[in-house]
């Protein structure tokens, strides 16, 4: 019996139910009213058992007959009022009954719409060197379980390497979340000078997040670079700065002409760096880090690098905050630049950061196509993915399709429907002709 209610729907059987307690409520209240049987008309007009020979009833007055359903409905007795209102009742809820099971059993079950799955890094940085390296690494997701695991990949120009403990690389998603402190392998590579180290998270059935620069904080950087620093301070010796003697004048033998006193070499003046021309806030960088073309991690977007204490305009920042777009001199090349950082780059107070400029650039919400016409039924040129991000260039006068350049470098119109587009940032992008 249980698994029979087990596979009914819950509506079906409260509807039985009902029906059930119905039924026994028309059966108490009928037995009640048999119980209570009214006296027979002879004894309704006290007529005595010892009376005999034949009653004249047509002498007795007659009624008069009901001439519509609701005197005849009047006349019913209790037991049957409650019978001629449940009986149709009892009857729509079978058919309702009939309907529901039948339907089950021959449509299919309906889906629910599953929740997208994603896995991003939040947060990758070296947090202490004592007596070994450790990294500190978090991540949201959705559409993952809790109990879902997780794993650290250390990448080196967007390789991975055998950098971290397999052990303490893994964790388990709790409420979206996931955090991993993970340490060096004593067997890893050394990390080297000019290589861009990154941090990505996977699950076992194949999801992968986007990559998130690692974070090296200037006190742990010798010691992630395998250099030694020696903790004595060393001895400075005083050294006397030698006073310059003039040279002395021998007069000239009568007839001889005196040699030309010689000419210290002039030295020359050292070229000072490229200086950064006015406009935009000018901050100092925390921690060193890589400039991307587009502020999204790939291995081919990087364009340049500050260095910690490096001076840097600010020009805009994306939506959501998390990266400035900057004007810089590159560490490369020591050039005049212009690119994309991640926001922990630069720590700036919030009234400082709330008149950053915010940028056309904003994040892809759901995977589409970029089309060569605000039309899906022209040439596709590229597609968008969750997680990436793309520039708006161009809106139609509906605002449901932009113009967009994604973070390969391809443009074409994509869906606004696609993308998260803030009311303040669709306001700035112009409309096309």
């Amino acid at each position: 019996m249980q698994q029979l209610l087990g596979r009914l729907d819950p509506v079906i059987v409260i509807i039985l139910l009902v029906a059930v307690v119905l039924v026994a409520v028309v059966v108490v209240i009928v037995m009640r009213r048999m119980r209570q049987r009214p006296p027979s008309i002879d004894e309704a007009l006290g007529a005595s058992s010892g009376l005999t020979g034949q009653v004249d009833y047509t002498s007795l007055p007659l009624d008069n007959e009901p001439t519509g359903w609701r005197e005849r409905f009047t006349n019913l007795s209790l037991a049957s009022k409650i019978l001629v209102i449940l009986v149709p009742i009892l009857v729509v809820l079978g058919v309702i009954v009939l309907v529901l099971a039948l339907s089950k059993g021959s449509s299919p079950s309906v889906q629910k719409t599953p929740v997208p799955v994603t896995l991003t890094v939040t947060k990758a940085e070296i947090v202490g060197d004592k007596p070994e390296i450790k990294l500190s690494v978090a991540a949201g997701t959705t559409g993952l379980s809790d109990g879902t695991e997780v794993t650290v990949e250390f990448l080196a120009n967007g390789t991975p390497i055998p950098y971290l403990r397999s052990d303490e690389a893994k964790g388990v998603v709790r409420r979206d979340l996931v955090e991993i402190r993970p340490r060096k392998s004593t067997t890893g590579p050394s990390a080297q000078q000019n290589v861009e180290y990154a941090i990505r998270v996977s699950t076992t059935d194949g999801q992968v997040s986007g990559e998130l620069p690692l974070t090296v904080l200037p006190q742990f950087k010798a010691a992630f670079l395998g250099i030694a620093v020696t903790e004595a301070t060393p001895t400075l010796t005083a050294t006397t700065e030698p006073t310059a003697v003039p040279p002395t004048e021998t007069p000239a033998a009568p007839g001889v002409t005196p040699a030309p006193t010689a000419v210290p070499p002039t030295t020359e003046p050292t070229v000072a760096p490229t200086a950064l021309p006015s406009g935009g806030s000018e901050v100092f960088v925390g921690h060193g880090g890589n400039v991307r073309a587009m502020p999204f991690v790939t291995a081919k977007n990087r364009v340049g690098g500050v260095d910690a204490g490096n001076k840097v305009q600010l020009l805009e920042q994306t939506p959501n905050g998390l990266w400035y777009h900057i004007r810089f001199i590159n560490t490369d090349d020591k050039k005049e630049g212009e690119g994309w950082v991640s926001a922990s780059l630069i720590s700036l107070p919030a009234t400082v950061k709330a008149k950053i400029p915010v940028a056309t650039i904003v994040s892809v919400f759901k995977n589409g196509g970029v089309y060569e016409k605000p039309d899906a039924k022209s040439t596709e040129k590229d597609r968008v993915n969750v997680g990436e991000v793309v520039e708006l260039k161009r809106k139609n006068a509906a605002g449901s399709w932009y113009e967009v350049t994604s973070v390969r470098g391809l443009s074409g119109w994509v869906q606004a429907s696609l993308l998260g587009i803030p009311p303040a940032v669709a306001a700035k992008v112009t409309v096309a002709p």
